[in-house]
This record gives C-alpha cells, structure tokens and sequence, in this order.
C-alpha cells in the first residue's frame, strides 16, 4: 500500500522508475507505467508522444508534474493518494489557497540546434525499451504554472513555451525543436501510436503548428518581460495564454468556456500549448479549464490525483474508460467535433448560397 514521506524526505531508489534516490535538485524523467513520462494527456485516453527534431536524431519529449509543498501536504493528510479516502471526501476533494501544480515539458539536447538558448538541467532518464535508465542534459521547452487563489478557486492556469518551438514570425526564425522548417504541415492527428515507445528505434518526427496565434495583449507582456529578462535564458520563453474564471469568488461555477477568460468566441487566439496539447489547438472547448472542470467536483479540477490514485482504475495506461470522469470527457470531446462538423457545414452553405 502507498504511504507518503514528508515534504523534506525523499524515497530510497527502489520507489524511482529510473533506480536513483530522491533529493533536492534531482530530476528524474520516467514512469513505472513506461507511458506516464511519454504520452500527452488525451480527452478520454493517453495520447501519442511527441517527437523533436532534428529528423537525423529523433528523441522523445518528455512530461514532468509537480505539486508544491501546500498541495503535496493537503494529499498527504488527507491520504487523497489512497482512492477510497479520495471517493469517501464529502463533497470531494478540495484544495487550500496557495497550491501551485506544474507540469514540465522537456527535451533531450542531443544535437540541439542553438543549446544556449534553453534553461537545461542534467536528468536521469529512463529508456521505455531497454527499462535503463542514464543521464542526460534535457532543455525546457513548455511549461504549465497552475495555482489556486482566494478569488479563483478555479485555479489560474498559465502555459509558457520555448520560442524556438514552432515557426510564428513574432517569436523566432527558427530553427525549431517541433518543424523542419519546409512547408509540410502538421497531420490531423497524432500518427505515433503511444505502444510505439515500446519499440525501437525512436519512429522519426512530425511537423508541429501553432493552431492559433497568440493574442497582441500577450505579445505585448510577453516583450516586456523578454526585455527585461534580456541576456538570460528566460528571454527565450514566452507565455502562450492565461484562463481564469470570468466570475471571481464563485468556487461552484464550473470552468466550461462560458464561464471563463479567454471563454466562447474567443478561440481564434492560442490557448494550448504545443508540446503537451499538441492536437487540442482548434477549439476553445478543449482548453486547459474545459478539460479539468470534468473533475471539478470529485478531485477540485486535479486529474493527477484523479488518475494516479492508489489502487488504479485500470491496470493498462491507455485504456482508462473505466473511470466515469473520463467518460465524460470523451463525451465532451465528442460533441466539440461534431459542433465543429456542422459549423463547417454552415460555413460552406453560407459561400455556397447565390449572391
């Protein structure tokens, strides 16, 4: 059965999927599941990963979350990590003001164009094939800063990126870590299969777009802080987008895009993130916040400890249908695409009509 150690004590190697000790500064880039660490989250299902350039070295984009030291406690006291306590909490699981989740997107720097330009760190990193794992220098690349605050008990949810990511003529001319630069677009969907990651070698990459543009507001802040951040590494990232509750101090207001800032009408702009919603980029309806309200109630809008509760919904990592919750999502999913259908439908009857 899990247990948790307190804030400042760290597992011995055997509980690490890649066999070092925990301590201050260590990372370490793996997942018992083999999938955790490689798939994107996915609307109903884990998502295939994501590949970075350059086409004659591919390597895997790795994924990272992190609690602070007020959520990771809230989880421990409460043994919200056991599901029976999580499903028995009277009204769910609810966070204290102050709790900060992140999750990481990382970048192996093998062969990397222009190194110098990345906040890097020295990772143990774990082969999903091999089940070995080695050090490695990794780079950020996409980052989510997530917080809960006494007006927005929703959580503000923030999403940053490495500006050499994707080609946008305000950030960079490239090269880039996600698209060869040539005039071939990104697929539909995702074609690597998440079992992919079981078989060698590393499948080769795919062409990464920004679905949408960032809004001038956040170009705007964004060269601000770039400027004044100027000769460090942290002048090459840049926020993507900000989703908040449009209604403050309203904890039972769902977060469904009505009901948030950037919300309806608003998804001409980017709103996701492209290492970790890669293919979610089209509608607002699968932006950070309507994806988490479907687990508003049951574990206050954290799917990490909807789905990483002990003992698991389903002992296979990508076939996850069995938790209600994400059954939902996949509804919600499914009915953006077929809203999406007859938009597209109107459209061309509305060109198509005699003048």
């Amino acid at each position: 059965m899990p247990t948790t150690r307190p804030w400042d004590q760290f597992d011995e190697a055997k509980f690490n999927p890649c066999g070092v000790p925990g301590a201050w500064g260590e990372l370490s880039l793996g997942s018992f599941s083999k999938f955790g660490d490689l798939a994107q989250a996915g609307f109903g299902s884990l998502e295939g990963p994501l590949v970075a350039q350059p086409a004659s070295n591919p390597t895997y984009v790795r994924y990272f979350t992190a609690y602070n030291r007020i959520e990771y406690e809230k989880i421990a006291s409460k043994q919200w990590y056991l599901r029976a306590k999580l499903t028995a909490e009277p009204g769910g699981a609810v966070f204290d003001n102050g709790s900060v989740d992140v999750k990481a997107a990382w970048m192996d720097m093998a062969h990397v164009a222009r190194p110098e330009r990345y906040y890097t760190r020295d990772a143990t990193v774990l082969d999903p094939v091999t089940g070995s794992a080695s050090k490695r220098k990794v780079g950020l690349v996409g980052l989510h800063i997530v917080q809960k605050t006494p007006s927005r008990p929703q959580w503000i949810w923030s999403t940053f990126e490495h500006v050499d990511n994707v080609p946008d003529v305000k950030l960079t001319n490239g090269p880039f870590a996600f698209n060869d630069g040539t005039a071939t677009h990104m697929p539909p969907k995702n074609p690597i299969p998440l079992d992919r990651v079981l078989q060698s070698p590393t499948p080769p990459p795919f062409n990464v777009e920004r679905v949408h543009p960032i809004h001038n507001s956040t170009m705007n802040t964004n060269k601000a802080y770039r400027q004044a951040l100027s000769g460090t590494v942290w002048a090459n990232y840049a926020l993507v987008a900000t989703q908040w509750p449009a209604k403050p101090n309203s904890p039972q207001t769902p977060g469904s895009p009505a009901n948030t800032v950037p919300g309806l009408g608003t998804a001409t702009t980017a709103f996701a993130n492209t290492t970790m919603e890669t293919f979610g980029q089209r509608g607002i309806s699968t932006s950070c916040m309507a994806c988490h309200t479907v687990t508003m109630q049951a574990t206050d809008f954290v799917w990490s400890l909807n789905d990483h509760a002990f003992p698991p919904s389903t002992a296979t990592p990508n076939l996850i249908m069995a938790n209600p919750a994400f059954r939902e999502l996949r509804a919600l999913l499914e009915r953006k695409t077929q809203a999406d259908v007859a938009e597209a439908s109107r459209a061309g009857a509305s060109r198509e009509a005699p003048k």
